[in-house]
């Protein structure tokens, strides 16, 4: 694979202040035009100002300009429009209204790994006479960004894109409903769902842990109650814990731990990519999904600014 990595995306909100403090509070650090980034650095959230909530652009990394010249080739033989400049390449997908770049760029840094704490457990007591540490732990910035969702009115088209012109690969899917894409070893960086209009449906921090992501949004509740929007579950795809929270722009913002890693492609075809329907598109197990996840509350509020042209 020529891509490796997520290298952010940019946003606009009418509040970009509002959105700056909330990603403080969650500890990111950065900036607007810099982006934020988590603990570990890696991808980072750019954020501008626009009269409604919308997905600007997102940036890939690719290995040299090599790969900048075949994805060039390739989305040009497929009919896309593309612009090659500054050592870069970048289609806008006119079903979803954003711009996707693919730049070289280095790998991503390998993380210090996480301390492997095992859990009590009926028959294998590995902690005995002690307190759990996770108790006496508490919030603290999530690790890196690992993925965002895009809503499209046309999810299988947006998928082609992506798949056939920029070269991400697909890690599970159900056909014009949901699909998940990948540009690195994680389950999936980019996935797409329907929407009557193009938005960021939610973007995902990754933590070390369950207790990592139930501290830190422990905190972000106890700040505001209101931002809890859906979890604590675990999903199907992907197998990760979640734990969604409302941003003050609109969109869901997920902390997330524990997601499955394809290191082989032709290993995940055959044992690890089993069958996946309507039946898993929310979770394993946890709430059920709510109803703004999939229409969200200020749908209406979009489809007029967009309308109107704002």
């Amino acid at each position: 694979m020529s891509l490796h990595r997520l290298l952010g995306f940019r946003a606009a909100v009418p509040d970009p202040d509002a959105l700056a403090a909330f990603f403080g509070e969650l500890g990111l650090t950065g900036d607007a035009d810099a982006g934020w980034a988590g603990s570990d650095g890696g991808g980072a959230v750019a954020v501008g100002e626009a009269p409604y909530r919308r997905l600007e652009t997102v940036t890939l990394g690719c290995t040299d300009e090599a790969d900048v010249a075949t994805i060039a080739e390739r989305l040009g033989a497929g009919g896309a429009e593309v612009v090659v400049a500054d050592g870069a390449v970048t289609v806008r997908d006119p079903i979803s209204e954003v711009r996707f770049t693919v730049r070289p760029a280095p790998p991503e840094s390998t993380p210090a790994p996480t301390s492997l704490v095992l859990p009590n457990a009926p028959g294998a007591t590995v902690r005995a006479n002690r307190r759990a540490l996770a108790v006496e732990s508490g919030p603290r910035p999530p690790r890196r960004l690992g993925h965002l969702v895009i809503g499209t009115p046309d999810p299988a088209a947006t998928r082609n894109l992506l798949v056939d012109g920029l070269g991400l690969k697909v890690s599970d899917e159900v056909d014009g409903f949901i699909h998940f894409l990948r540009c690195s070893t994680d389950h999936h960086n980019v996935a797409l769902v329907h929407s009557p209009v193009p938005l960021l449906q939610h973007y995902s921090w990754e933590c070390d842990d369950l207790d990592h992501v139930g501290h830190t949004g422990t905190a972000l509740l106890r700040t505001d109650p209101t931002r809890a929007a859906w979890g604590i579950g675990r999903h199907f795809a992907g197998s990760n814990y979640y734990w969604y929270f409302r941003d003050p722009s609109g969109s869901f913002l997920e902390l997330y731990s524990d997601l499955d890693r394809i290191t082989d492609d032709a290993e995940w075809e055959r044992e690890g990519r089993t069958e996946f329907g309507l039946e898993h598109i929310a979770n394993a197990w946890g709430p059920a999904i709510p109803t703004e996840f999939v229409v969200p509350a200020d749908l209406a509020e979009l489809e007029a600014a967009r309308v109107a042209g704002g």
